[in-house]
């Protein structure tokens, strides 16, 4: 991985954490964000798929972040939920 792509997907992460649906003074709070091919959010962020493909260079990252997964990092859906 390159330090372009690492740097993409820190991003797409600080991205995920700062969503309104994690905002529990918004309206449309869900405490979760789904991204995935097809549905959700984010997902024509290029950092989603550096995420994903590279599982094992941003869980610890992600945990620094306070951001966890319900049932892991995939390409089809990715549930993201705060820790």
């Amino acid at each position: 991985m390159t330090q372009e792509e690492l740097e993409l997907g820190i991003a797409f992460l600080e991205k995920v954490k700062s969503d309104f649906q994690f905002d529990k003074g918004s309206p449309d709070y869900l405490g979760f964000l789904n991204c995935g091919e097809g549905n959700g959010v984010h997902v024509d962020d290029p950092g989603y798929m550096i995420v994903v493909n590279n599982e094992d260079r941003f869980i610890c990252i992600m945990e620094d972040m306070g951001i966890d997964t319900e049932d892991g990092l995939h390409a089809e859906e990715t549930v993201f939920i705060l820790i």
